[in-house]
């Protein structure tokens, strides 16, 4: 999410997916005066208070990234997104 937003900010500041993770940013904070990476914050916190562990604890490890990319690039829930078009993000 924060890649994505990241490069949003450089390559297309004024588009509509930057302004749908602005959209997004408000509806999860409830503030309508934040802004697109005050989203990924407040999924940080979420993370953090629910305790959810990162996927190292379930073996995932940065070796496997390349295959994980590739593999989740050819889902279709993937067609769509900023990774797709920039595997080395």
């Amino acid at each position: 999410m924060a890649v994505n937003i990241q490069a949003l900010q450089i390559e297309d500041p004024d588009g509509e997916a930057l302004s749908r993770y602005g959209e997004i940013a408000r509806i999860l904070t409830g503030d309508v005066t934040v802004e697109a990476g005050d989203g990924v914050d407040w999924v940080l916190w979420l993370c953090d208070t629910l305790q959810v562990p990162p996927l190292s604890t379930y073996g995932l490890a940065e070796a496997d990234f390349d295959d994980l990319i590739e593999k989740a690039s050819a889902a279709s829930s993937m067609k769509a997104t900023r990774s797709n078009s920039r595997p080395n993000d």
